[in-house]
Order: C-alpha cells, then structure tokens, then sequence
C-alpha cells in the first residue's frame, strides 16, 4: 500500500513537470512557426486541461488511500 502512495506522489510531482515541458515546447515552435499559431495555442490549452483534471484524479486517490 505505502509503494502505491509513493507512486501517486511521484505522479503529482511529474505531471506538471511534463505539462509545463510540453507547453514551453509548444511556445518554441509557435514563436518559429507562426502560420501554426492557433493549433498550438490549442494544444496548450489541452494540456492545461489535462494537468488540472490530472491533478484533481491523483489528489482524489491520494485522499482516498489515505482515509483507508
């Protein structure tokens, strides 16, 4: 049980790290290509998406497992 909340705590750590990583590469290549700019910004705002959603899933599971 303790590996699984060592897991979810690595997940909480790594997920913004990716995200923001993601995002700073999607800023690089919209500011090199700016005939792509809309596509980027949505990619961008996907993956905001995905990392609040993400966050929220782990934050949840995390309090679960620990209530149990």
């Amino acid at each position: 049980m303790e590996e699984i909340q060592q897991l979810i705590t690595y997940l909480l750590i790594l997920i913004p790290l990716g995200g923001g990583a993601r995002i700073v590469y999607c800023l690089t290549v919209m500011a090199a290509d700016t005939d792509e700019e809309k596509t980027y910004k949505v990619r961008i705002r996907n993956v905001l998406i995905f990392v609040a959603l993400a966050e929220c899933v782990a934050g949840l599971l995390k309090a679960v497992l620990n209530y149990f």
